[in-house]
């Protein structure tokens, strides 16, 4: 896509299929957001502005999607439930097209070559200092909107997990938990507890 970098515009997944300059992108309302190779992301204003990240937050925001899908892996070997970890396109429609750090999808029907069609049932972001106001806001809303059951913020930075559970009435209910208390999944419980007593610099 030329002048993509300048250009501001109503995106559409068909026009997100067409870019092809080696960057990370998505979609939030038919918005265009970069997200570098740390999962952070600058809003397309005026233009696309590369995101430098310090080397600190960025291992550990690694290492925290690591471990929390590695401990999915496991816990849902066996069941319908199956794991995903950035980057893979989830396709809420055309105007609505994410990255998010984990999904576990519990229906196959929306599993794809492309990507995942439709809504998780769990989305876990891991928040770093250029992804707070998406994931904590814009993402909220959209996981909110398309039916997301649960969508859980792990906040390295001030070492809390917000849990967001979907509604009978289709709003989230959230809860703050410290960032070693267990994460209860509709399918199984994970935990940073162990990760962060092998890793106390963390938590400093």
């Amino acid at each position: 896509m030329e002048n993509l970098a300048s250009e501001q515009k109503f995106y559409t997944y068909e026009d997100y299929l067409k870019i092809n300059d080696g960057n990370r992108y998505e979609i939030i309302h038919g918005v265009l957001y970069l997200k570098d190779e740390w999962g952070d992301m600058r809003t397309n204003t005026s233009k696309i502005e590369k995101v430098k990240m310090l080397a600190a937050p960025s291992v550990l925001h690694q290492e925290i999607v690591l471990e929390i899908g590695a401990q999915l892996k496991e816990k849902l070997k066996g069941k319908k439930c199956k794991t995903f970890v950035s980057p893979i396109d989830v396709i809420l429609n055309e105007e609505n097209v994410v990255q998010p750090d984990i999904a576990v999808v519990c229906n196959d029907d929306i599993i794809t070559k492309k990507g995942i069609k439709g809504a998780p049932k769990v989305v876990i972001e891991v928040l770093s200092k250029g992804s707070i106001k998406n994931d904590k806001i814009a993402k909220y809303s959209l996981y909110m909107e398309y039916g997301v059951e649960e969508y859980i913020i792990v906040n390295p930075i001030n070492k809390e997990i917000i849990e967001c559970k979907l509604n009978s009435f289709g709003f989230y209910d959230t809860k703050k938990l410290n960032i070693t208390d267990d994460i209860i999944l509709p399918e199984c419980t994970i935990s940073l507890k162990d990760f962060y007593e092998q890793n106390p610099e963390y938590l400093k």
